[in-house]
């Protein structure tokens, strides 16, 4: 026997498959996120509606937190060991930015829909805000609080703070945020086929019904790139403005809803133009950067610096973004 095969022999199962991992990180990640997302939206238990408060089922909780973010740390401690998971945590909780962020992650998608309906209808919103305020304390709040500690941060740990931060080093930040609008879309398919009650056989019109998300999610997945660089990696501010979006369409949308006015649009074609509105404008008035700095670019004074020298073990830039509001 020589001596490699005897070293092979003593190496463990387990460093072979970390090895396997390192070689293909987001292949490894892709693959746990929608093993695990089939799996749990195959439990008919899990994907009821009256267990949960706000018409949310278990799934909606267990999916991100188990198959996005968990799948995330897992692969970046193969990658990266202790430190990387220790970097990735921290632009998780990264907290510490201005206040004009975190006006801008839980108020600009709503106040854009009230703009947009009340320069449309005027007097009648009025009237509807004056007798439903109420429930922006007894149900908007609560779901975009529920939201917030259970699904949208959870799932943004997977796809902003490792997969589309590992892209925009390597692709820049628009076609990042182009790529990981894909396997976003596609994440959403069990949770889809199942609230619609599709089978296999219906698989097409789950698929063409995705691919009209997959365009609006692209404007969102713009924005909360932009968010990202503009907060010092702030992964968790990325998930404040994602769940005010999605407690604009499910809750306040509907709640403010005009009498008589159509549901849906208010409760979510609204929404989405006016985040369209938003990927347009800072794309034009960043001109495509989203407020990113390549790690190639030098510090005044330093000779350029290669990527992979300054990048983190998930792919995300050390050099502090502009913008940076810690």
């Amino acid at each position: 026997m020589t001596a490699s095969a005897t070293v092979r022999q003593r190496t463990p199962h387990g460093q072979a498959l970390k090895r396997l991992v390192a070689r293909h990180p987001v292949a490894t990640f892709l693959l746990l996120v929608f093993s695990v997302n089939v799996a749990v939206a195959q439990v008919p238990v899990l994907t009821r509606h009256d267990i949960m408060p706000f018409n949310l089922a278990l799934y909606d909780s267990l999916g991100p937190l188990f198959g996005v973010a968990l799948p995330a740390f897992l692969v970046v401690a193969a990658t990266g060991g202790m430190e990387g998971v220790r970097e990735l945590a921290s632009r998780c909780l990264r907290w510490r930015v201005r206040l004009r962020w975190y006006a801008f992650a839980f108020l600009s998608v709503p106040a854009g829909v009230l703009l947009c309906v009340g320069a449309t209808f005027g007097r009648p919103l009025l009237a509807v805000l004056a007798d439903r305020w109420t429930l922006l304390f007894t149900a908007v709040l609560p779901q975009l609080a529920l939201l917030i500690v259970c699904c949208i941060v959870a799932e943004e740990v997977g796809f902003m703070g490792f997969l589309q931060a590992r892209w925009q080093s390597r692709f820049g930040p628009l076609k990042a945020s182009l790529l990981v609008t894909i396997p976003f879309a596609v994440y959403h398919l069990p949770n889809l086929m199942v609230e619609s009650g599709l089978g296999l056989a219906q698989l097409h019109v789950a698929l063409a019904f995705l691919g009209v998300l997959a365009v609006l999610q692209l404007f969102a997945r713009v924005v909360m790139m932009w968010l990202y660089n503009v907060t010092g990696s702030s992964v968790l501010l990325v998930g404040l403005w994602h769940a005010s979006f999605d407690a604009t369409t499910s809750a306040f949308g509907r709640t403010f809803a005009l009498p008589g006015a159509n549901t849906e649009l208010a409760g979510f074609w609204i929404p989405s133009a006016v985040v369209a509105v938003f990927a347009v404008l800072v794309v034009v008035l960043t001109r495509g950067r989203l407020a990113y700095r390549s790690p190639d670019v030098a510090r005044p004074g330093q000779p350029p610096l290669r990527a992979e020298r300054t990048a983190s073990p998930e792919g995300s830039p050390q050099l502090r973004m502009k913008g940076d509001g810690s």
